[in-house]
């Protein structure tokens, strides 16, 4: 009997405190941990970092060793930064998955120049202004994502349209 080799696959969401799409990352998670054919890994980055949803034991969780100090925002988010690449670096993983409109520009920044297959999902209205900065972060690093989740027909022709249309 030949052994199921299991590959690495990696989730990063900031927080998996109470929410919507914090509740649909843990269904992902514990599908994937389920079917016995992954290492699942969760890197949870964000400022609060305990899980409300109940997860797998098998899923293997990354936390940062500091605390996101907010009086510090700036060095706290390149510190975040470093961590996000190193660690997601690190798992190697066969495939990567980002949640979070406010925050996908983040990892993708992060795993700009490595070989890291990252997707990424917005939750969210996709022609809802995020602000200056973050809606020219998501049009700048979405096209370097290897996809781009889009959760109706109305957010993929707004993505088509106005992100990366190469990417859906």
């Amino acid at each position: 009997m030949t052994a199921v080799v299991k590959k690495d696959i990696c989730f990063v969401i900031h927080s998996l405190q109470a929410g919507g799409m914090e509740r649909v990352m843990s269904e992902l998670l514990n599908y994937f941990a389920a079917s016995n054919r992954y290492h699942v890994h969760l890197v949870l980055y964000g400022i609060k970092r305990d899980v409300f949803y109940e997860i797998s034991k098998d899923i293997i969780i990354h936390r940062p060793s500091f605390e996101f100090d907010n009086s510090k925002r700036l060095l706290s988010t390149i510190k975040t930064n470093f961590f996000l690449r190193r660690t997601i670096q690190k798992i190697n993983p066969i495939a990567a998955l980002s949640f979070g409109e406010r925050w996908n520009s983040m990892v993708l920044l992060a795993l700009l120049g490595t070989k890291v297959p990252l997707y990424v999902s917005d939750r969210a209205q996709p022609n809802k202004s995020l602000g200056k900065l973050h809606d020219a972060l998501r049009k700048w690093l979405y096209p370097n994502a290897k996809g781009v989740i889009v959760q109706t027909e109305k957010a993929l022709s707004i993505y088509k349209e106005n992100v990366c249309s190469n990417k859906l």
